[in-house]
């Protein structure tokens, strides 16, 4: 049984990969008009912070200007596109309500996760978060699973489960020692090889399975 599930967020319950395709389009247009890339070069944009991937898309433009055009492009797509997975606010009410330990260990900034968690209305049921601004090292570095260990006094390994979407997600849960559940419905395909504890196709079944193991 879990005593602490910690979730990825962009992918795994927030459903925004339109945001990034259609951002990324609008940037490359504007900066690079005579490239254009697949929805699925984009998409694997997910996961990595997003300083890095514009330093490697446009290494010879101005960093600060093009993170200022990924804000600005993101925010506004972000309102049109973005929505949550089906079931993830029912699966986290019923999470708080039988005091399932969870929490949210994502890339995001702070300022962009907490304007997203209010957007998609989760106020009030992702209690515990940590994002990019409260770590030292990024994902796939474990420290934010550690960090969320110990604020939930959970020490076993075995006894926690990290939820994501792709490759970056799955490196930091084997790095922590912890157990990595991948949401199937991903397009970010993982390595027929990889060594999946747990394959989640839908969030109400998955919330079943946890709620069961409790009672």
């Amino acid at each position: 049984m879990y005593k602490l599930i910690l979730f990825d967020f962009d992918g795994t319950l927030l459903d925004s990969d339109q945001m990034l395709v259609v951002t990324f389009k609008q940037l490359y247009e504007k900066y690079k008009p005579d490239f254009h890339p697949s929805d699925d070069y984009i998409l694997k944009f997910s996961g990595p912070q997003i300083v890095d991937t514009l330093k490697q898309e446009f290494p010879d433009l101005d960093q600060k200007m093009m993170f200022d055009e990924w804000v600005k492009y993101s925010t506004e797509n972000y309102i049109k596109t973005t929505k949550l997975f089906p079931y993830v606010k029912e699966m986290l009410v019923s999470f708080k309500k039988n005091h399932v330990k969870y929490g949210l260990i994502t890339s995001k900034a702070r300022a962009a996760t907490d304007f997203a968690i209010k957007l998609v209305g989760l106020d009030g049921l992702l209690d515990f978060s940590i994002t990019a601004s409260e770590v030292n090292n990024f994902k796939p570095d474990p420290e934010g699973i550690f960090l969320a260990m110990k604020h939930f006094n959970v020490l076993n390994k075995e006894e926690v489960l990290y939820v994501g979407d792709g490759i970056y997600d799955y490196e930091t849960a084997k790095n922590a020692g912890v157990k990595f559940g991948y949401v199937t419905f991903s397009p970010r395909k993982l390595d027929p090889n990889s060594k999946i504890d747990v394959l989640i196709h839908s969030f109400k079944e998955f919330e079943k399975e946890i709620i069961n193991e409790k009672l």
